[in-house]
Order: C-alpha cells, then structure tokens, then sequence
C-alpha cells in the first residue's frame, strides 16, 4: 500500500535499450525521498552489479535520478526542491557520487502525474527527450531541439505539447489541466559534456553544480518534460493545514531573500507564496529564475572593473543572467568574483590581494593567470577567442560564456572546471593559495564557511552549499537580532536545546590553543554536531526537499526564547502527510541510513581517510576570511562570549583528532574511514557490507 506523500512508483529509462519500467517506491522509502532514494536506487543499479569501476560520470552505465520528496506538490512553504544525484563529472580528482537540487514546478509536477522522481541510465543513439504525461512515458524524438538554447527548447516542447498557458483547458484522457509541461533541460554546455553544465528548469531554476549538465549530453539526453493531472494523497489534510498556520504565527515570513542582482518583481518556488522570494526577476518562460551567483555572475573585483560604476555593472550582469541560463553554464564554477568582495588589509600575508573573491573561481582564476603571465601572450596557452583587452566589457563576457558552452579555443580547457584548469596548468600548488577550492574540485563559499559546514564539505563529495547554521552573532549581520542584543552563553542556551544533544559545546569556534582541541573546533563535541547536521542534511533537505534558506532553523530572534521552527516544524509537516508518527530523531536516523551508504559508495569508488584532508590554505591564517556573520561564539575555558573569527583557521593536527572523533561516532575504521560491519547491520543494509566485504573496504 502506497504511503501518503509518496506516488507509489518510481520511473526507470534506460536510453540504451528504450526499456521504461515502473519500481515500487516502498522498497526505497527507508531512505526518505530525493537524494536518500537516489543514493539506493544508485547502489542498486550501478554498484551491486559490480560491472564497472565507478570512475568516470560520462559512462553510459552511469545513474542520473530527478528525485522528489514527501513534501513536493503539497504547499509546504520552502518545499519545492527536485533532488538531482549521480555520479559528477565536475568533481575532483574522482568523480564522485554527488548532487545538486533545483527548485520551481518540476517536483510537483511529478508528483501530480503519480511519480516519485525518474532515474536514467544508458545512452540513446541520438538526441531524444523524455516525455511524461501522467502514467504515459515515452522516448521522443530531440533531433530539432538539440542546438537549441535551454529557453527556446522549452518553447518548442510546449508547442508540441499544444497547451496553451492558463487559456485553454487541455484534455488529458479523463482529465483537464491549465499547466503547460514542466521541463528540465541542457543548453550548449551540456551538449558537449561540460564539467560545468548546469540543468535549466524554467526561466533558470538550475541544477548547477555538479556538471549534471554534462551527464545528460553523455547520455544524448536533451530535456525531461512531464506534465500531471492527478491528485496528491495527504494523510491528514487539516494537520498539514494547522502545522502551516502554526509555523506561520509564531514565525512569520520576512520580506524574502531578494537576492543580489538588480531585482523588479520578485517570485517563488511552488508553494512557497509571495513573501518567500529568492527569484527576484519574474520570467517569461515561469516565475523560476533563480538569484544568487546566477545574478552576479560577471561582477568582478574592484581592481579588475576598470572603474566600471555600480549601475553599469548591475546592467551587465543581468545581461549575463540570461546568457548562462540559455546555454546552462554554472554561475558559480565559472564567475569572476560572485556576489561580493572583501578587503585584505588588515592582513597583507593574505595571497589573494587585495580584494578576496566570494569566490575564487574560473573566470576569476583564468584572469589571474592572464595578468600573472601564465597564459596568454608568449605562452603555450592561447587565449582565443578572448580578447583581454576588452575584459571589462559586455562583448567579453558573451564569448567568455559561449567559448565555455561550445568548448571553443580556450573554452575547451576552462569547460573542465576550474580545478582540472589548474591541473591541465600544472599550478596545482595554487590550490593553497589563489585557487581556494574545497576538497572534491568545487568553489569554496565565502573562502572557508562556518566549520562545520567546511568538515561537511570533506566528509562529502562537493560544497555542501548549506547556509542553514552560520552560528553568528543574533544581532547583526544575516542573523538579526530583532533589536535584541543576545548574550553570546544565551544564545548558545538555545542552540543546544533545540538540537537533539543539548550540549553546549556543540557550538564553540575556539580554534587556538588547548580550547580548540577540548571544546572548540577539533574536539569531540564538534564531531557530535558535524554528525548530527549531516544526517540532518541528507535526511531533512536532501532527502525530504525542505529547502536551504528555510531549514533548519534553531533561532530565532521573534520568538519570546529565541526558538526557531526546528525541531518541531519537520516532522509536524511529515507526519500530517505521511499519516506516521515519525520524531524528528527518527528522521535524523533515516538521514543516518542514506548517509552511510553514500560513505560505501564513496569506499569503493576509492575513498580513504588518507584522502580526506583540507586543500593548503585552511591551515593558514585568515582561511575563513569572510565580510560578515564573523562574530562566532568562543568559549575560553570559563565563560562564553562573541569573538570576531575572520582570522580563524585550521591546523592538520587539529583536523586529524577531528577526523578520529567522527570516525568513531559514525561507526567507521579510524584508520581506513571505511563503515564497519556492525555499523551498516544496525542500519539495516547488512548487503551493503556484504559487497564492501567482497571488495576489501568493510572497516
């Protein structure tokens, strides 16, 4: 029997042999939904078979899944993503395992046609797209839509679709709809297997880091379309009705997150209503287009603007919005700087001088190395078809962007990435310095994010991009104190009583002197909460589809105690759509479940503790310079109190005891950081140790 909140059946395509099956949801619902059911389905289809090496993302065997969750289609504000996972082409040096989420209509969409999600594998002989109408899934025809840019493709399929927007009603067997399909699609990028190709749903809803992009051009894959008009079983419809009500009273929504970029007329995912909005230009093609490093995709660092005032540059980046979301280009791999810079003086040993990038990535990169004299002019490395002597310009910026789509000239070296770029250099060295990238081959956030989120950056495949629980001063900066001035052992009382291990410690920064390794950043206490956070990550977000800028949330300053909506909100919305009685712990052990799994995935495509170690320059000081939310809580020994952290940073020593402690609590080989047995017993995947056993990596 199908669980509310679940279609029942997941679609299986393989391109190669056009074979289009139904799987039972159920079997995988012990991991929740998204990136959870992704990561079995994947084991199922590409591990256990143990008939390839799991090593390059381009190969036809190779499992991309569009999953959705619970909550998709059902209203739940901040609840619309579309998890997107398989192996990524764009990490580095192995292509690991990973994922990426999109937001917009296509989840509910899927959900409203009776699917869970879609999962390919194979490769068509030519371009084809996969069309889904309810129950119907075919294998069309793409020829006259590859070459196309992600926007005009879209058009094309709706035109085939002969719906009308919101003007006709469309018969659909014994149903009618107003909608026009739901597509996700390549641009140019993808098409030639880009390691930095985005998926584009709508106006620029994206998929973008990953290189997923690239995953559907290997496949000959041109879009996804599905369109539904069948209703979402709810369990409980007045609890779900109450636990909104109930969230909204005693959290009220702001005024959204409005973005960078020079916004008009903001929008929102579906479902997620016209106070939340981080789409902050409405779209011809849908309300999706999303706004972060999209909308400053072209900013550069003052010293690279050439005096370019503020409104030109906003001008030119809006522009530039619309140039990579046609040909579906990652913003944020391929950016000059992203959405601010911060001033280094108070540091002159910093080596990024003397502006340091949000984001240190390709386009920034490439030009460093240009005015450094490593390509370019009298170097084995052409710049064509870029002319740097109109860097600052609109016309640079479009053949930047269409030299990288079509891998033309030097396109052809920066389509594989900024880390590869580097290599393909031999400048890897500059991984410790100037081209500050997380472990796995992805832009750092902000040089080095909060702690945590960094250690989940290593423990995973990718940034893990989640800007949930910055821990900063409540009374500036993204926090917002509300007009309260918050003791620091104050807040840090509400941090730890609304995480499931109350322990105080759990949030301390010190990062110097015997402090760090007691209660600060390499302690066990910080293992516990790392821990905690992922399994929260992979379950919560990932998994369910409660999006970044929503969940999770442990303070908040317009609560008469600070509390934030988590831990009660979760499972209040899951249980009045699912008919369980599900705790938040309960949901943190499903997060457990999918996260030890990804962890064999990893193992056996070649993942050891050996490898997990911090790129250079987070062992020097200012590895987490950042311009805002720098005020951390620090205890000392005896009291707490807010301590500006811009200057922290890691030492080996410190990561290593880290490492042993998380080891340990996740259950896996301290010297290997392969899962062991019993750990992957308790969870219920005794086959998984099985197949790890086999192969030499059970811990």
């Amino acid at each position: 029997m199908t669980t509310p909140g679940y279609g029942g059946k997941i679609l299986l395509v393989n391109l190669t042999s056009k074979e289009i099956k139904a799987l039972d949801t159920e079997k995988y619902e012990p991991y929740g939904g998204g990136h959870g059911m992704a990561t079995a389905l994947f084991w199922d289809y590409c591990v256990a078979p143990g008939d390839w090496d799991l090593q390059d993302a381009f190969n036809p065997k190779n499992m991309i899944a569009l999953m959705t969750g619970p909550l998709s289609g059902t209203g739940v504000p901040w609840g619309a993503r579309t998890s997107v996972s398989g192996m990524s082409p764009q990490c580095y040096p192995i292509q690991w395992f990973s994922h990426s989420n999109f937001g917009g209509m296509f989840a509910a969409f899927m959900r409203m046609a009776g699917w869970d999600g879609v999962a390919v594998i194979g490769r068509a002989e030519s371009p084809v797209y996969i069309n889904i109408v309810d129950d119907k899934v075919t294998i069309e025809d793409a020829k006259d839509l590859w070459g196309l840019d992600s926007w005009k493709c879209q058009e094309q399929i709706w035109k085939k679709s002969g719906i009308r927007y919101g003007k006709e009603w469309q018969e659909i067997d014994d149903r009618y709809t107003l909608q026009r399909p739901a597509i996700v699609t390549i641009g140019a990028a993808g098409e030639n297997m880009t390691r930095v190709a985005s998926l584009i749903h709508g106006g620029g809803s994206g998929a973008g880091q990953g290189g997923f992009g690239g995953v559907f051009g290997s496949k000959n894959l041109k879009a996804v379309a599905v369109i539904g008009t069948k209703g979402i079983k709810i369990a409980d419809p007045k609890a779900l009705r109450d636990a909104r009500e109930w969230v909204e009273k005693n959290w009220p929504s702001g005024p959204g997150f409005g973005g960078f970029g020079p916004a008009s007329v903001g929008s929102a995912c579906i479902g997620c209503g016209h106070q939340r909005k981080c789409h902050n230009r409405d779209r011809a093609h849908s309300q999706d287009s999303d706004d972060c490093a999209e909308s400053t995709w072209f900013s550069l660092t003052p010293q690279d603007a050439n005096g370019m005032d503020r409104d030109t540059m906003s001008k030119l980046n809006q522009k530039g919005t619309d140039i990579i979301q046609k040909l579906g280009i990652n913003g944020m791999e391929t950016c000059f700087m992203g959405p601010m810079s911060f001033p280094t003086s108070h540091n002159p040993s910093f080596p990024i001088q003397p502006e340091v990038p949000a984001y240190s990535a390709l386009g920034w990169y490439m030009k460093k190395m240009h005015d450094m004299g490593i390509i370019g002019p009298n170097t084995k490395i052409d710049m064509a078809p870029l002319n740097m002597k109109k860097f600052a310009t609109e016309e640079f910026m479009e053949i930047y962007g269409i030299a990288l789509a079509r891998r033309s000239g030097i396109g052809d070296l920066l389509a594989e990435g900024t880390a590869r770029f580097c290599e393909k250099l031999g400048r890897t060295a500059d991984f410790d310095t100037l081209c500050r990238q997380t472990p796995w081959g992805f832009m750092d956030h902000w040089s080095m994010p909060g702690v945590d989120w960094a250690y989940g950056n290593l423990l995973d495949s990718r940034d893990i991009n989640s800007h949930d629980m910055g821990m900063a001063s409540p009374s500036g900066g993204f926090g917002g104190g509300g007009g309260k001035k918050w003791t620091c052992e104050d807040y840090v009382k509400v941090l730890a009583e609304r995480t499931t291990g109350n322990n105080h410690f759990w949030f301390d920064f010190s990062w110097e002197g015997k402090q760090a390794f007691e209660t600060g950043v390499f302690s066990k206490h910080k293992a516990e909460f790392v821990a905690w956070r992922m399994h929260y990550w992979t379950y919560y977000k990932e998994s369910i589809g409660f999006c970044d800028w929503g969940y999770a949330k442990l303070f908040s300053a317009s609560h008469p105690k600070g509390y934030g909506h988590t831990p009660e909100a979760e499972p209040k919305y899951l249980n009045a759509i699912t008919g369980r009685n599900h705790t938040f712990q309960d949901g943190l052990e499903i997060g457990r479940r999918a996260w030890n799994l990804k962890r064999a995935i990893f193992a056996l495509q070649g993942r050891h503790k050996n490898m997990e170690n911090f790129n250079g320059y987070y062992y020097r000081p200012g590895a987490s310079y950042c311009g805002f939310d720098a005020e951390k809580p620090i205890f000392d020994g005896k009291n707490w109190d807010w301590k500006n952290c811009k200057e922290l940073y890691l030492t080996k020593e410190g990561v290593e005891q880290f490492k042993n402690y998380y080891y340990e609590l996740e259950g896996w080989n301290k010297e290997s950081g392969y899962p062991k047995k019993a750990t992957l017993e308790d969870l219920g995947i005794k086959g998984v140790a099985e197949v790890l056993k086999s192969k030499g990596k059970l811990g």
